[in-house]
C-alpha cells in the first residue's frame, strides 16, 4: 500500500470515528455542515485530493452528503418511508393510534381487540326500518356511504318481534315517525332516530326565493309526511311549492310544469335527472340525514364495539375447568 493510500485510510478512519462519536453524543446532528475539504487537508497535513477521497468514501457509506459549491453535510439516518400516498396515510393513522393509545395506557393487544370488535360490528346487518321502502332504501344507502356499515332497509310491516335480524343487530335505526313502533317491536334494543339535515330545508328555501319549486318523491307515504313536516316548519305548500309522487315520466312532466327547480327528494327514482327538460334545474341533495344523527349512530356503534371487546376479554380470561361436569340429577 502506498504512502498516499495509508494516509487516506488513516484520515478516513479518523473522520468516521469523529462523526460517529459526535452523532452518538449529540454534538453533531443530521444536516450540520462539516469542515470543508480544504480545512481537512490543512488540519491533517495531506493534499486536498486525499481529503476529497476520504469524504467520497464516507458519502458512499451514507455518513455525509457532498453538495457541489456548497459544502459537506452530515447525513440523516436512513428512515423507512411508505412507498405511496395510501401507505403514508396508513402509517400516519398507526402513529396517531399508537401515540393516543399509549397516552391512555392501552397496549397493542387492547387496540387489536377494540379494532377487531369494531370490524365485527360493521359486518353485522344494521336494520333501517321505515314504513316506506324508497325512504328506507335511501337512508340505508346514505349510511353505508357515510359510515361504511351494512345498513339494510326493512319495512316495518314485514318485521316480527322474533325476527333474528332485530335480535342480532348491534342496534336499530328508524325515523321519529316510527321509533316508538320499532322500540315496541324489539323491547330493550337501542333505537337511533335518523332525522333530516337542517341544510335540506335551507337549500329548499333558497331555491324557493329564486322561483317555483316542485318536490318530487317516490310514491308512498313520504309525500304526506313531507307535506305535514313542511307546514310545521313554516313552508306553505301552494302554487310556488308543490309536492308530487313520481312513478313515471308523465308524473314527472306534470311536476316540472311551471317549475323553475325540481327538488329531488331522497328515495326518488334515479332516472329523474335525465328525463327533465333542460329548462328546469334538477337538484338532488347529496346528504339527507343530519350530521347529528350520523354522530349519534357512530357513537352507538363504538359503544357496541366496546361491549363486544369487553365480553371477548372476559371469555379469554375465564378459567377453563378440566373436570367433567356433574351428571344431571335423577328423580327418585
Amino acid at each position: 500500500m502506498g504512502r498516499e493510500q495509508v494516509a487516506g485510510a488513516i484520515i478516513l478512519d479518523r473522520l468516521r470515528e469523529r462523526m460517529v462519536s459526535g452523532r452518538f453524543l449529540g454534538h453533531w446532528r443530521p444536516g450540520d455542515r462539516l469542515p470543508s475539504i480544504r480545512e481537512i487537508a490543512d488540519a491533517e497535513n495531506v493534499d486536498r485530493k486525499t481529503a476529497a477521497a476520504a469524504y467520497r468514501r464516507l458519502e458512499e457509506e451514507g455518513l455525509v452528503r457532498v453538495r457541489a459549491r456548497s459544502g459537506v453535510y452530515l447525513s440523516s439516518p436512513t428512515v423507512s418511508h411508505a412507498p405511496g400516498p395510501l401507505e403514508r396515510l396508513y402509517r400516519r393513522w398507526l402513529e396517531n393510534t399508537y401515540d393516543g393509545a399509549t397516552a391512555l395506557g392501552l397496549d397493542t393487544r387492547s387496540i387489536l381487540r377494540l379494532v377487531a370488535a369494531m370490524a365485527e360490528v360493521e359486518r353485522q346487518r344494521l336494520p333501517v326500518i321505515e314504513c316506506d321502502w324508497p325512504q328506507a332504501e335511501a337512508m340505508a344507502a346514505e349510511l353505508r356511504d357515510r359510515l361504511g356499515v351494512r345498513a339494510t332497509p326493512c319495512l316495518l310491516d314485514e318485521l316480527h318481534h322474533t325476527d333474528p335480524l332485530l335480535s342480532e343487530a348491534p342496534l336499530l335505526v328508524s325515523t321519529p315517525y316510527h321509533a316508538a313502533d320499532v322500540a315496541a317491536l324489539a323491547p330493550g334494543r337501542l333505537v337511533i332516530e335518523a332525522t333530516l339535515s337542517p341544510e335540506l330545508l335551507g337549500q329548499l328555501a333558497q331555491r324557493l326565493n329564486q322561483g317555483a319549486v316542485s318536490i318530487v318523491a317516490a310514491p308512498g307515504s313520504v309525500t304526506g309526511k313531507l307535506r305535514r313536516a313542511l307546514q310545521q316548519c313554516g313552508l306553505t305548500v301552494d302554487s310556488r311549492l308543490r309536492i308530487h309522487a313520481v312513478a313515471d315520466r308523465g308524473d314527472l312532466a306534470e311536476a316540472a310544469r311551471q317549475a323553475r327547480t325540481v327538488f329531488i327528494w331522497p328515495g326518488a327514482p334515479r332516472w329523474i335527472e335525465e328525463a327533465l327538460p333542460p329548462t328546469v334545474e334538477a337538484f338532488r341533495p347529496r346528504h339527507a340525514i343530519s350530521d347529528d344523527s350520523v354522530a349519534r349512530l357512530r357513537a352507538a356503534l363504538l359503544d357496541a364495539a366496546i361491549l363486544r371487546a369487553r365480553d371477548s376479554r372476559a371469555e379469554e380470561s375465564a378459567p377453563i375447568s378440566l373436570l367433567p361436569s356433574a351428571p344431571p340429577a335423577t328423580r327418585a
